[in-house]
Protein backbone atom coordinates (compact mmCIF):
# COMPACT_ATOMS: atom_id res chain seq x y z
CA UNK A 1 0.00 0.00 0.00
CA UNK A 2 2.74 2.72 1.17
CA UNK A 3 4.55 1.53 -2.54
CA UNK A 4 1.32 2.17 -4.26
CA UNK A 5 1.19 5.82 -2.74
CA UNK A 6 4.67 6.92 -3.41
CA UNK A 7 4.77 5.42 -7.06
CA UNK A 8 6.90 2.51 -6.14
CA UNK A 9 6.40 -1.33 -7.21
CA UNK A 10 8.45 -3.82 -5.56
CA UNK A 11 8.39 -7.27 -6.88
CA UNK A 12 11.14 -10.87 -7.19
CA UNK A 13 12.85 -10.41 -10.36
CA UNK A 14 12.40 -14.03 -10.40
CA UNK A 15 8.53 -14.72 -10.84
CA UNK A 16 9.15 -17.84 -9.59
CA UNK A 17 10.48 -17.08 -6.66
CA UNK A 18 12.92 -19.38 -6.46
CA UNK A 19 15.76 -16.22 -6.25
CA UNK A 20 14.62 -13.78 -3.17
CA UNK A 21 18.34 -11.95 -3.57
CA UNK A 22 17.09 -10.31 -6.87
CA UNK A 23 14.48 -7.33 -6.45
CA UNK A 24 13.29 -5.19 -9.65
CA UNK A 25 12.17 -1.52 -8.17
CA UNK A 26 10.30 0.74 -10.27
CA UNK A 27 9.76 4.21 -10.16
CA UNK A 28 6.43 5.21 -11.86
CA UNK A 29 7.36 9.05 -13.42
CA UNK A 30 3.47 9.65 -13.52
CA UNK A 31 3.76 9.55 -9.41
CA UNK A 32 6.61 12.55 -9.80
CA UNK A 33 6.14 15.87 -8.97
CA UNK A 34 5.61 17.44 -12.50
CA UNK A 35 7.40 20.31 -11.93
CA UNK A 36 10.18 17.97 -10.76
CA UNK A 37 13.64 18.23 -12.87
CA UNK A 38 13.45 13.84 -13.08
CA UNK A 39 10.01 14.04 -14.01
CA UNK A 40 10.54 16.30 -17.07
CA UNK A 41 13.45 14.57 -18.33
CA UNK A 42 11.62 11.41 -18.25
CA UNK A 43 8.72 13.03 -20.02
CA UNK A 44 11.74 14.45 -22.69
CA UNK A 45 12.39 10.97 -23.39
CA UNK A 46 8.56 9.15 -23.60
CA UNK A 47 10.35 7.31 -20.27
CA UNK A 48 7.41 6.34 -17.93
CA UNK A 49 8.99 4.52 -15.18
CA UNK A 50 12.72 4.26 -13.67
CA UNK A 51 13.99 0.64 -12.95
CA UNK A 52 16.41 -0.38 -10.56
CA UNK A 53 17.39 -3.61 -9.11
CA UNK A 54 17.82 -4.28 -5.61
CA UNK A 55 20.17 -7.14 -4.63
CA UNK A 56 19.95 -8.55 -1.11
CA UNK A 57 23.01 -9.71 0.24
CA UNK A 58 24.09 -12.55 2.33
CA UNK A 59 24.30 -10.26 5.27
CA UNK A 60 21.33 -8.09 4.94
CA UNK A 61 19.68 -6.39 7.00
CA UNK A 62 23.34 -6.18 8.82
CA UNK A 63 24.27 -4.57 5.58
CA UNK A 64 22.33 -2.54 3.11
CA UNK A 65 21.36 -3.99 -0.37
CA UNK A 66 22.84 -3.09 -3.73
CA UNK A 67 20.86 -0.90 -5.17
CA UNK A 68 21.68 0.36 -9.56
CA UNK A 69 19.81 1.83 -11.91
CA UNK A 70 18.91 -0.61 -14.91
CA UNK A 71 16.82 2.07 -17.35
CA UNK A 72 16.54 4.51 -18.70
CA UNK A 73 20.16 5.66 -19.20
CA UNK A 74 21.14 8.61 -17.11
CA UNK A 75 23.88 10.80 -17.82
CA UNK A 76 27.18 10.26 -15.43
CA UNK A 77 26.56 11.80 -12.26
CA UNK A 78 22.71 12.64 -13.08
CA UNK A 79 20.37 12.74 -10.68
CA UNK A 80 23.28 10.95 -8.09
CA UNK A 81 23.10 7.66 -10.63
CA UNK A 82 26.94 6.97 -11.61
CA UNK A 83 28.41 5.02 -14.22
CA UNK A 84 26.68 1.13 -14.94
CA UNK A 85 23.66 2.76 -12.65
CA UNK A 86 25.18 2.68 -9.23
CA UNK A 87 23.79 5.38 -6.91
CA UNK A 88 25.84 7.89 -4.90
CA UNK A 89 22.80 8.06 -2.30
CA UNK A 90 24.20 7.71 2.09
CA UNK A 91 21.37 5.09 2.95
CA UNK A 92 22.82 2.90 0.51
CA UNK A 93 26.18 2.78 2.49
CA UNK A 94 27.31 1.07 5.88
CA UNK A 95 27.08 5.14 7.57
CA UNK A 96 23.66 5.37 6.23
CA UNK A 97 21.82 2.01 6.48
CA UNK A 98 19.50 0.71 9.33
CA UNK A 99 18.77 -2.42 9.40
CA UNK A 100 15.58 -1.37 10.70
CA UNK A 101 14.55 0.19 6.96
CA UNK A 102 12.33 -2.22 4.94
CA UNK A 103 12.46 -2.76 1.71
CA UNK A 104 10.18 -0.58 0.65
CA UNK A 105 11.46 2.22 2.90
CA UNK A 106 14.14 1.98 1.31
CA UNK A 107 12.53 2.73 -2.05
CA UNK A 108 10.21 5.44 -0.70
CA UNK A 109 14.28 6.85 0.19
CA UNK A 110 15.92 6.05 -3.14
CA UNK A 111 12.82 8.19 -5.25
CA UNK A 112 13.62 11.15 -2.51
CA UNK A 113 17.27 11.09 -3.61
CA UNK A 114 16.15 10.79 -7.30
CA UNK A 115 14.05 13.80 -6.94
CA UNK A 116 16.85 15.69 -4.88
CA UNK A 117 19.27 15.42 -8.13
CA UNK A 118 19.89 17.62 -11.02
CA UNK A 119 20.84 16.36 -14.63
CA UNK A 120 19.89 14.68 -17.85
CA UNK A 121 18.67 11.83 -18.89
CA UNK A 122 20.65 10.37 -22.19
CA UNK A 123 18.48 7.97 -23.38
CA UNK A 124 15.69 4.81 -22.60
CA UNK A 125 17.70 2.72 -23.18
CA UNK A 126 19.72 0.60 -20.38
CA UNK A 127 22.94 1.64 -17.94
CA UNK A 128 24.79 -1.16 -19.06
CA UNK A 129 24.51 -5.24 -18.81
CA UNK A 130 21.81 -6.14 -17.08
CA UNK A 131 23.25 -9.04 -15.93
CA UNK A 132 26.17 -10.22 -12.84
CA UNK A 133 28.61 -8.92 -14.45
CA UNK A 134 26.86 -5.44 -14.08
CA UNK A 135 25.45 -5.73 -10.99
CA UNK A 136 29.06 -6.32 -9.95
CA UNK A 137 30.53 -3.58 -12.23
CA UNK A 138 27.75 -1.30 -10.06
CA UNK A 139 29.05 -2.87 -7.07
CA UNK A 140 32.53 -1.69 -7.58
CA UNK A 141 31.33 1.85 -8.51
CA UNK A 142 29.44 2.12 -5.40
CA UNK A 143 32.64 1.14 -3.38
CA UNK A 144 34.47 3.81 -4.67
CA UNK A 145 31.33 6.34 -3.84
CA UNK A 146 31.31 4.88 -0.51
CA UNK A 147 34.75 5.34 0.12
CA UNK A 148 35.08 9.22 -1.17
CA UNK A 149 32.40 9.79 1.49
CA UNK A 150 34.00 7.29 4.19
CA UNK A 151 34.42 10.30 6.83
CA UNK A 152 31.21 12.58 6.46
CA UNK A 153 28.36 12.84 4.11
CA UNK A 154 28.00 16.38 4.80
CA UNK A 155 30.80 17.73 4.29
CA UNK A 156 32.04 15.79 0.97
CA UNK A 157 33.71 18.60 -1.61
CA UNK A 158 34.04 21.20 1.23
CA UNK A 159 38.07 19.88 1.34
Amino acid sequence: RDLEEHGLELSLSDPEGGDLHCWKLRLHSSALDAESKLRQELRRWDVEEVELEVWIQNSFPATPPLARVLRPCFSPGSFFVHQHGALCLEVLTAQGWSPALSLSQLGVQIKAGLLQGQGTIAGPGAMGDAGPLGRQRAAVVAQQIESAHEKDWNSFGSQ
